[in-house]
């Protein structure tokens, strides 16, 4: 189910319904308007035997894409749920695994000082897989960029691939203002030593090979970004 959630488009998903007002007569879901550039929606028709019943506007196919929609975002906090209690039952023995499922919660939190707290702390635990999530999701922060500024610079301060790889995923969606302090933080991080720049730009080079189509076009902007960093200090 987690990697189900991982593959899929980022978050959030949005239902737009006609039962719930004017859509033009076509309800669809609309795929993370918050950092879309272009519309990027689903529409959903049914067909039985080939033949078309249901199009929009439908109560039910509504009520399926309501269903569809909130699924991105009610699927991730049914597994960190389960997660949660599972520890509970077992005492969770593991202290770093309870670290991260507190620091997970705090970074729900209204309070934007709450969620930038922990964006510096889940930094430290990007290299369990479950993190990559719950950073992305503080990396392109919709109510206030400087859990977006902090974030970034945190995961970038591990100076490895793990954390230019949750940065390169934010910057292949972001909006033009979450980008503007995600290059902040990255000019914040690189700009004294060369020898970490340049560690830095081989790293994104290595992803650019490896890593899938949604990831790569951020690890290209972020090369492109620590090109054109001229570093302070530099090998005598």
């Amino acid at each position: 189910m987690a990697d189900r959630i991982e593959a899929a488009s980022a978050g959030a998903w949005i239902p737009v319904l006609e039962t719930r007002g004017a859509t033009g007569r076509a309800s669809c879901i609309r795929i993370a308007p918050a950092t879309a550039v272009d519309d990027d929606e689903i529409h959903l028709s049914r067909f039985i035997n080939g033949e078309q019943v249901q199009v929009s506007p439908d109560s039910q196919l509504d009520a399926d894409l309501d269903f569809i929609a909130s699924a991105r975002q009610d699927m991730p906090r049914l597994i960190a749920e389960v997660r949660r209690l599972r520890g509970l039952l077992k005492g969770d023995s593991d202290p770093r695994h309870a670290a991260f499922v507190a620091l997970r919660e705090l970074g729900r939190s209204q309070d934007y000082r709450d969620r930038a707290d922990a964006g510096r702390g889940l930094a430290a635990f990007a290299d369990m897989p479950e993190a990559h999530g719950p950073l992305l999701e503080l990396v392109l922060d919709p109510g206030d960029t400087f859990v977006t500024r902090v974030t970034a610079e945190a995961v970038l301060r591990r100076k490895d691939r793990i954390g230019l790889t949750v940065v390169a995923s934010a910057m292949a969606v972001a909006n033009p203002n979450h980008s503007d302090w995600i290059h902040t933080a990255i000019v914040d991080v690189f700009s004294i030593f060369s020898a970490d720049r340049d560690r830095a730009m081989q790293l994104c080079e290595e992803i650019l090979r490896d890593t899938d189509d949604r990831v790569a076009p951020g690890a290209r902007q972020l090369h492109d970004v620590l090109a054109e960093i001229d570093p302070v200090l530099r090998p005598a």
